[in-house]
């Protein structure tokens, strides 16, 4: 099964390219999207939290007061966690919380992202950016001729210093070479914008397993 998403012609013609959707069918559960989300949110936090345990505290170790005798309850030393100036019960300490998921459930999540992308009409097709100096403007009025709203994630094939330049100041907008895409930023935002051969490699990849 085909579908037909928005191609621009380096004559700046629009016209329609074919997709096979079923390159990109995966069997794969959107479960996996779910799980490739949060490993990458979980990846990108920064684990610098520290607090004091009760060994950590400075101050004395002495005995505040005699155990029996006072009328109060009866205490330890001033480090105490249930004490104001003392430790934390099971105190939270830098950490890193990155983890990664198996290779093949990486690529299934990515070929998901880009199928959903594919049914709900999200993706654009360029023959190629032909931007050779950085300059945003030319950039702007490439995304217009698409009609382009809302963020985008620009995909060439290989990367060009020129066009990162021009796009990296656009709001919502990213930018990341078919090697590196991944499903966590398809699914973030709205458009694929990608260049022929990025969608061809993508293709490549997933028709060979």
């Amino acid at each position: 099964m085909t579908v037909s998403i928005p191609y621009l012609k380096s004559s700046g013609d629009v016209g329609e390219k074919n997709v096979n959707e079923e390159t990109f069918r995966r069997r794969a559960k959107l479960v996996l999207l779910k799980e490739f989300v949060v490993m990458a949110e979980a990846r990108k936090r920064v684990g610098t939290h520290s607090a004091l345990t009760r060994g950590e505290v400075s101050g004395t170790t002495a005995k505040m007061y005699r155990q029996k005798g006072t009328g109060a309850a009866r205490k330890g030393n001033k480090k105490a966690v249930q004490l104001r100036g003392g430790g934390m019960a099971f105190a939270k300490k830098t950490r890193d919380y990155g983890y990664h998921m198996p290779k093949k459930a990486r690529r299934a999540a990515l070929a998901a992202a880009i199928r959903g992308k594919l049914d709900d009409g999200e993706v654009k097709v360029i023959e190629s950016f032909g931007i050779d100096a950085p300059r945003t403007k030319d950039f702007v009025a490439l995304m217009s001729r698409f009609s382009i709203e809302g963020s985008c994630l620009v995909v060439p094939v290989a990367h060009s210093d020129a066009l990162w330049r021009s796009c990296r100041n656009v709001p919502k907008t990213g930018y990341l070479v078919a090697s590196d895409l991944n499903a966590y930023e398809v699914l973030l935002h709205k458009t694929l914008l990608l260049e022929e051969g990025a969608l061809a490699a993508l293709e490549e990849r997933f028709t060979n397993g």
